[in-house]
């Protein structure tokens, strides 16, 4: 593996935590269970 793949795919797996640590955030703020519920299943369909 080249060391320019090997950057490339540490820079998705960073921006993949990244997404997912926002909608962790997001899913905390919800103001009701049903709209963190909600959502969980749009991120599924992503």
């Amino acid at each position: 593996m080249s060391l320019r793949t090997s950057f490339a795919e540490h820079r998705r797996a960073r921006a993949r935590r990244r997404e997912e640590r926002a909608f962790e955030r997001s899913l905390a703020r919800a103001p009701t269970v049903e709209s963190a519920h909600e959502l969980r299943s749009l991120s599924t369909r992503r």
